[in-house]
Protein backbone atom coordinates (compact mmCIF):
# COMPACT_ATOMS: atom_id res chain seq x y z
CA UNK A 1 0.00 0.00 0.00
CA UNK A 2 0.85 3.63 -0.15
CA UNK A 3 0.88 5.44 2.86
CA UNK A 4 -1.83 8.20 3.36
CA UNK A 5 0.94 10.51 5.08
CA UNK A 6 -1.00 13.50 7.91
CA UNK A 7 1.98 15.77 8.10
CA UNK A 8 3.90 16.11 11.61
CA UNK A 9 3.50 19.93 13.23
CA UNK A 10 6.55 20.69 15.00
CA UNK A 11 7.76 18.05 17.36
CA UNK A 12 5.29 15.72 18.56
CA UNK A 13 6.02 13.24 21.67
CA UNK A 14 5.49 9.51 21.72
CA UNK A 15 5.39 8.90 25.73
CA UNK A 16 5.69 6.33 27.29
CA UNK A 17 1.87 6.12 28.32
CA UNK A 18 1.06 5.12 24.78
CA UNK A 19 3.11 1.73 25.32
CA UNK A 20 1.70 -1.58 25.24
CA UNK A 21 3.34 -3.64 28.47
CA UNK A 22 3.59 -6.84 28.39
CA UNK A 23 4.89 -9.52 31.11
CA UNK A 24 5.70 -13.31 30.37
CA UNK A 25 7.63 -13.51 33.72
CA UNK A 26 11.23 -13.27 33.00
CA UNK A 27 10.82 -11.92 29.66
CA UNK A 28 9.07 -8.24 29.68
CA UNK A 29 8.36 -6.21 27.03
CA UNK A 30 7.25 -2.38 25.98
CA UNK A 31 5.31 -2.69 22.58
CA UNK A 32 5.56 0.92 21.00
CA UNK A 33 3.45 1.58 18.36
CA UNK A 34 5.68 4.69 16.71
CA UNK A 35 2.90 6.27 15.15
CA UNK A 36 0.35 6.20 17.66
CA UNK A 37 -0.20 9.83 18.36
CA UNK A 38 -0.50 10.99 14.47
CA UNK A 39 -3.91 9.53 15.05
CA UNK A 40 -4.31 8.02 11.26
CA UNK A 41 -6.98 6.10 11.01
CA UNK A 42 -6.31 1.93 10.95
CA UNK A 43 -2.47 2.53 11.38
CA UNK A 44 -0.41 3.31 14.31
CA UNK A 45 2.78 3.22 12.22
CA UNK A 46 4.91 5.51 10.89
CA UNK A 47 5.18 4.70 7.89
CA UNK A 48 7.29 1.41 6.74
CA UNK A 49 8.43 1.52 10.69
CA UNK A 50 6.04 -0.29 12.27
CA UNK A 51 6.06 -1.67 15.68
CA UNK A 52 9.51 -1.38 18.44
CA UNK A 53 9.73 -4.16 21.29
CA UNK A 54 12.14 -2.96 24.09
CA UNK A 55 12.45 -5.86 26.30
CA UNK A 56 14.13 -7.53 29.09
CA UNK A 57 15.08 -11.14 29.13
CA UNK A 58 16.42 -12.73 32.34
CA UNK A 59 19.09 -15.30 32.21
CA UNK A 60 17.54 -18.68 31.40
CA UNK A 61 15.03 -17.44 28.81
CA UNK A 62 14.25 -19.11 25.87
CA UNK A 63 12.12 -18.29 23.01
CA UNK A 64 11.32 -20.87 21.14
CA UNK A 65 11.42 -21.50 17.29
CA UNK A 66 8.88 -19.23 15.84
CA UNK A 67 8.39 -17.88 12.27
CA UNK A 68 7.89 -14.53 10.96
CA UNK A 69 6.36 -13.57 7.79
CA UNK A 70 7.07 -10.08 5.74
CA UNK A 71 8.96 -8.28 8.49
CA UNK A 72 12.22 -6.68 8.36
CA UNK A 73 13.56 -7.33 11.80
CA UNK A 74 16.60 -5.23 13.50
CA UNK A 75 17.88 -6.47 16.45
CA UNK A 76 19.61 -4.01 18.47
CA UNK A 77 20.93 -5.03 21.72
CA UNK A 78 22.39 -2.77 24.64
CA UNK A 79 22.85 -5.42 27.29
CA UNK A 80 23.40 -8.93 27.39
CA UNK A 81 24.22 -11.36 25.08
CA UNK A 82 22.02 -13.62 22.65
CA UNK A 83 22.16 -16.80 20.51
CA UNK A 84 19.98 -16.48 17.75
CA UNK A 85 19.35 -20.24 15.88
CA UNK A 86 17.42 -20.29 12.37
CA UNK A 87 15.87 -22.52 10.06
CA UNK A 88 18.64 -21.99 8.10
CA UNK A 89 20.76 -23.53 10.35
CA UNK A 90 22.62 -20.38 11.49
CA UNK A 91 23.51 -20.16 14.91
CA UNK A 92 25.23 -16.44 16.08
CA UNK A 93 25.69 -15.03 19.41
CA UNK A 94 24.42 -10.71 18.88
CA UNK A 95 25.87 -8.59 21.48
CA UNK A 96 26.18 -4.57 21.64
CA UNK A 97 29.17 -5.32 19.27
CA UNK A 98 26.95 -7.32 17.18
CA UNK A 99 23.85 -6.49 15.25
CA UNK A 100 21.70 -8.81 13.49
CA UNK A 101 19.06 -7.87 10.80
CA UNK A 102 16.48 -10.60 9.70
CA UNK A 103 14.76 -9.87 6.06
CA UNK A 104 12.43 -12.06 6.98
CA UNK A 105 10.25 -12.43 3.61
CA UNK A 106 7.63 -15.23 2.75
CA UNK A 107 9.09 -17.17 5.72
CA UNK A 108 11.98 -17.23 8.36
CA UNK A 109 12.52 -19.39 11.90
CA UNK A 110 14.48 -18.15 14.59
CA UNK A 111 15.14 -18.90 18.61
CA UNK A 112 16.13 -17.09 20.87
CA UNK A 113 18.55 -17.77 24.33
CA UNK A 114 20.05 -15.83 26.54
CA UNK A 115 23.49 -16.64 27.16
CA UNK A 116 25.12 -16.02 30.52
CA UNK A 117 24.25 -14.33 33.51
CA UNK A 118 23.75 -10.74 32.47
CA UNK A 119 20.10 -9.22 31.51
CA UNK A 120 19.54 -8.80 28.36
CA UNK A 121 17.99 -5.28 27.29
CA UNK A 122 17.04 -4.75 23.88
CA UNK A 123 15.15 -3.30 20.72
CA UNK A 124 13.40 -5.66 18.27
CA UNK A 125 12.31 -3.60 15.53
CA UNK A 126 9.90 -4.43 12.68
CA UNK A 127 10.28 -2.96 9.97
CA UNK A 128 7.95 -3.24 6.89
CA UNK A 129 9.10 -3.84 3.89
CA UNK A 130 8.31 -2.39 0.48
CA UNK A 131 6.20 -5.82 -0.59
CA UNK A 132 5.39 -8.70 0.38
CA UNK A 133 6.67 -12.16 -0.02
CA UNK A 134 10.55 -11.79 -0.72
CA UNK A 135 13.04 -13.88 -0.55
CA UNK A 136 14.32 -14.53 3.37
CA UNK A 137 17.64 -13.14 4.16
CA UNK A 138 19.56 -12.75 7.53
CA UNK A 139 22.76 -10.44 8.74
CA UNK A 140 25.25 -9.90 10.86
CA UNK A 141 27.79 -7.18 11.22
CA UNK A 142 30.10 -6.45 13.54
CA UNK A 143 30.02 -2.80 15.71
CA UNK A 144 32.56 -0.43 16.69
CA UNK A 145 31.72 0.98 20.27
CA UNK A 146 33.95 4.02 19.43
CA UNK A 147 31.73 5.33 16.55
CA UNK A 148 28.65 6.29 18.91
CA UNK A 149 30.67 8.46 21.20
CA UNK A 150 29.01 11.87 21.29
CA UNK A 151 28.37 11.30 17.21
CA UNK A 152 25.64 9.45 15.21
CA UNK A 153 26.63 5.85 14.38
CA UNK A 154 24.84 4.59 11.28
CA UNK A 155 23.37 1.04 11.79
CA UNK A 156 21.05 -0.27 8.63
CA UNK A 157 19.27 1.78 5.36
CA UNK A 158 17.52 0.94 2.55
CA UNK A 159 18.93 -1.91 0.24
CA UNK A 160 21.47 0.17 -2.07
CA UNK A 161 22.18 2.39 0.86
CA UNK A 162 26.11 2.47 1.85
CA UNK A 163 24.99 1.24 5.36
CA UNK A 164 26.52 -1.56 7.44
CA UNK A 165 22.79 -3.61 7.27
CA UNK A 166 20.01 -2.63 4.94
CA UNK A 167 16.28 -3.65 5.06
CA UNK A 168 13.59 -3.45 1.85
CA UNK A 169 12.13 0.25 2.95
CA UNK A 170 13.25 3.23 2.91
CA UNK A 171 14.13 3.84 6.82
CA UNK A 172 17.72 4.28 7.95
CA UNK A 173 18.37 3.64 11.80
CA UNK A 174 21.22 5.71 13.94
CA UNK A 175 22.35 5.20 17.30
CA UNK A 176 24.50 7.54 19.64
CA UNK A 177 25.71 7.44 23.22
CA UNK A 178 25.93 11.13 24.64
CA UNK A 179 28.28 12.07 27.61
CA UNK A 180 26.21 14.49 29.82
CA UNK A 181 26.15 18.13 28.90
CA UNK A 182 27.09 17.36 24.84
CA UNK A 183 25.07 18.22 22.42
CA UNK A 184 24.35 16.62 18.43
CA UNK A 185 22.09 17.63 15.44
CA UNK A 186 20.30 15.00 14.84
CA UNK A 187 20.30 13.37 10.98
CA UNK A 188 18.51 15.17 8.52
CA UNK A 189 17.58 13.89 5.66
CA UNK A 190 15.16 15.39 2.70
CA UNK A 191 11.74 13.72 2.39
CA UNK A 192 12.64 11.51 5.53
CA UNK A 193 10.49 12.17 8.96
CA UNK A 194 12.58 11.63 11.93
CA UNK A 195 11.20 9.39 15.04
CA UNK A 196 13.50 9.64 18.29
CA UNK A 197 13.60 7.47 21.03
CA UNK A 198 15.38 7.76 24.43
CA UNK A 199 16.88 4.01 25.41
CA UNK A 200 18.62 5.50 28.44
CA UNK A 201 19.42 8.63 30.55
CA UNK A 202 17.59 11.97 30.05
CA UNK A 203 17.82 14.48 27.54
CA UNK A 204 16.30 17.65 26.04
CA UNK A 205 15.37 18.33 22.23
CA UNK A 206 13.70 21.41 21.60
CA UNK A 207 13.13 22.68 24.75
CA UNK A 208 11.28 19.40 25.62
CA UNK A 209 12.57 17.21 28.92
CA UNK A 210 12.77 13.93 27.42
CA UNK A 211 13.52 10.59 29.93
CA UNK A 212 14.06 6.87 29.03
CA UNK A 213 11.18 5.31 26.93
CA UNK A 214 10.06 8.68 25.77
CA UNK A 215 10.15 9.36 22.06
CA UNK A 216 9.34 12.09 19.19
CA UNK A 217 8.31 12.61 15.85
CA UNK A 218 10.26 15.30 14.43
CA UNK A 219 9.16 16.78 10.74
CA UNK A 220 11.97 16.31 7.81
CA UNK A 221 13.07 19.78 7.35
CA UNK A 222 13.80 20.74 11.26
CA UNK A 223 17.27 21.30 12.48
CA UNK A 224 16.99 19.59 15.69
CA UNK A 225 19.54 19.60 18.46
CA UNK A 226 19.69 16.95 21.32
CA UNK A 227 21.36 17.94 24.61
CA UNK A 228 22.06 15.37 26.96
CA UNK A 229 21.09 15.93 30.44
CA UNK A 230 23.05 12.94 31.63
CA UNK A 231 24.59 10.19 29.95
CA UNK A 232 22.51 9.17 27.05
CA UNK A 233 21.86 6.46 24.67
CA UNK A 234 19.56 7.24 22.00
CA UNK A 235 18.22 6.01 18.62
CA UNK A 236 16.42 7.99 15.44
CA UNK A 237 14.86 6.47 12.83
CA UNK A 238 14.73 8.05 9.31
CA UNK A 239 11.64 7.56 7.57
CA UNK A 240 10.39 8.30 4.25
CA UNK A 241 6.69 8.06 5.36
CA UNK A 242 5.19 8.45 1.87
CA UNK A 243 7.14 5.20 0.71
CA UNK A 244 4.80 2.36 -0.42
CA UNK A 245 4.87 -0.89 1.87
CA UNK A 246 2.85 -4.00 3.00
CA UNK A 247 1.52 -4.13 6.19
CA UNK A 248 0.99 -8.30 5.96
CA UNK A 249 3.92 -8.69 8.29
CA UNK A 250 3.94 -11.06 11.56
CA UNK A 251 4.68 -8.22 13.70
CA UNK A 252 5.03 -5.18 11.67
CA UNK A 253 2.00 -4.60 9.72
Amino acid sequence: MSAEVRPIEGNVAVPASTHMLRSHGSFQVRRIRPGVALGQPNDPGFGGLGTIDHATLQPGVVVRMHEHCNDEIISYMRAGNMKHTDSAGRSEVISSDRLMVMNAGHGFSHEEETVGNQQIEMLQIFVRPDVAELDPDVQFVDLDASGRENQWRILTGPVGSATPTSVRQAVFLYDAHLSAGSSIDLPLKNGFDRWFYVFAGEATVGGQMLRKYDALMIPDQAVTSVTAVQDLDVVVFLVCRKNKFSRSGTMSG
